[in-house]
């Protein structure tokens, strides 16, 4: 049994099991210490964040259970180094069927939302007390909160299939901290009834313990050795350290060679059974630079700063405008009177006292690099961020400075003119003699705005993420790695959407015109697939 908050990793079996067999009175639940973010959403943002920092592409999970970190890690990273392997290993054959299915592709990653770099995911079972040859190569390791489970035999041989064969450039091992135990009234700790986080623990380390069996085994094997730790509580002691402890361990470069008498250098062929591969498909259509290019300035033209819309002169009786960045009724035409133009000026300094934006400055002719890289449109174009620079440095439109972040354009300049006046002729409403908008406006209209409609159907959202619906929708969503998204990637990430579109593309207005020379095609036939 495991306390429910404390060593929780959050899986559904460990979920089911809590239910079935905690026993914990209502006083206790009161008194139960809660984390924020969640202890495991942590673990894995920690873990995540030192693989990405040290540009690992390769990933083992040992003792990956239900495949918790390995469906953290299949979300694509926009840096320079994307993941592109990953391995799972572990015992529990039922609970590898769960990462199986964990980790398959979801349909809103197929159709317009394609991966830029390729991903396969082997899911193994073996124990982490043999070596699999099959694991040589590997820059990273990653073992969260697996040693503490090991019986005595198995967990002697950790280190010399982890450091000693496998020798991966990284090594991250996390573990809870006992120290931290006197945080949990009903662990007991210090007591001769103290009892473990977890009923299944072989034993629970001081900080001090831990270091004692990671450093000396750094130093056999040549690694360098650092310790961080997650989890902390606003009233306790800094002193007892966090609630989980981390050792990240480097490669020393170059690798020494085995050490004499070491039998457990020497890998096994092919011990574990590979239970399944997993692969995802890929963006794999083939575009020119000067596709690319054009591409480019699309998107700058789409994304890039505007200045407050100037009141409309054409209007009958009211006339809507955006002034100080809210909408205003500007009343006019016969009746007004006097009377409505003292409520015009009335409701103008109204919204000018009101207006928290009024003297928010916009820049004008600049937009951020990462702006424009964090569209998955782009990035499947360009593949690399720095390939998206040199493309971008050729264009008579733009200039770019890398070391300000900054993408700098003539505002003024009649290409943009023109393309807004293209963009907005796309959306101009039909209305038939009764007054009513004709069917060809519905699909526009469906979110209320063209200019939304357009963004959802194109696939034009800052973060990357294409066709969109709010968070609050995404639950009806029957993903096993629904929650894994929620919880702990929008948390790291700040994406703040769902997919609501997806497989055969996005349904285009009867107005859409393929050879348009502003048009930016983003349907993804199962053709430019690749596995």
């Amino acid at each position: 049994m495991s306390i429910s908050g404390i060593d929780s990793a959050a899986t559904p079996t460990e979920e089911r099991e809590e239910e079935e067999t905690q026993e914990v009175t209502e006083q206790e639940e009161e008194e139960e210490a809660r984390f924020f973010p969640p202890l495991w959403q942590q673990r894995r943002n920690l873990a995540r964040r030192i693989i990405d920092e040290h540009h690992a592409t390769s990933v083992i999970d040992f003792g990956c259970g239900e495949g918790a970190l390995l469906s953290f890690l299949v979300w694509e990273s926009t840096n320079e180094w994307p993941i592109t392997r990953l391995a799972g290993v572990d015992m529990d054959g039922e609970r590898l069927e769960l990462a199986t299915d964990t980790c398959q592709p979801q349909e809103f990653e197929l159709g317009p939302n394609l991966r830029v770099n390729k991903l396969s995911i082997d899911i193994f079972q073996g124990s982490v007390a043999e070596a699999d040859q099959r694991m040589v190569g590997y820059d990273a390791l990653a073992c969260l909160e697996v040693v503490e489970h090991l019986d005595p035999d198995v967990l002697e041989k950790f280190w010399g299939v982890v450091l000693g064969t496998l020798r991966p450039k990284l090594v991250i091992v996390s573990t809870p901290n006992a120290e931290f135990n006197v945080c949990f009234a009903q662990l007991k700790y210090g007591t001769p009834e103290a009892i473990f986080r977890n009923d299944d623990h072989r034993f629970e380390w001081t900080r001090q313990e831990f270091q004692d069996w990671c450093k000396p085994a750094a130093e056999k094997y040549e690694y360098t050795i650092s310790f961080s730790g997650v989890g902390r509580l606003a009233n306790s002691d800094p002193s007892i350290g966090h609630c989980t402890q981390f050792a990240i361990l480097e490669r020393r470069s170059p690798p020494p060679l085995p050490a004499s008498g070491d039998t457990s250098l020497v890998p096994a062929t092919e011990c574990y059974t590979l239970l399944s591969r997993v692969k995802y498909p890929i963006y794999a259509a083939l575009h020119s630079e000067e596709e690319i290019l054009a591409f480019l300035h699309e998107k700058i033209a789409l994304t890039r700063p505007r200045p407050p819309r100037a009141a409309s002169e054409e209007s009958d009786n009211y006339n809507y405008s955006w002034e100080n960045g809210k909408d205003q009724v500007k009343i006019d035409g016969e009746g007004g009177g006097e009377d409505a133009k003292q409520q015009n000026e009335v409701q103008k300094g109204a919204n000018t006292q009101s207006d928290p934006y009024q003297e928010l400055e916009i820049e004008l002719g600049v937009l951020s690099l990462d702006n424009l890289w964090l569209s998955l449109d782009v990035r499947q174009r360009c593949k690399t961020r720095s390939e998206m620079i040199r493309i971008l440095e050729k264009s008579s439109l733009v200039r770019v400075n890398v070391e300000q972040d900054k993408i700098c354009f003539d505002e003024e300049d009649v290409f943009w003119e023109e393309w807004d006046k293209e963009y907005e002729k796309r959306f101009e409403v039909d209305v038939s003699s009764d007054g009513q908008y004709s069917d060809h406006d519905e699909d526009l209209y469906e979110y209320g705005h063209g200019y939304e409609e357009e963004e959802y159907q194109h696939g034009h959202c800052d973060n990357g993420l294409h066709n969109m619906k709010p968070l609050g929708d995404r639950d009806d969503q029957q993903s096993p790695r629904t929650s894994d998204w929620k919880d702990g990637v929008m948390a790291s990430w700040g994406a703040t959407g769902w997919p609501e579109r997806s497989g055969e593309g996005p349904a285009m207005d009867d107005s859409y015109d393929p050879d348009s020379p502003w048009n930016i095609p983003v349907q993804t036939p199962k053709d430019t697939w690749e596995l």
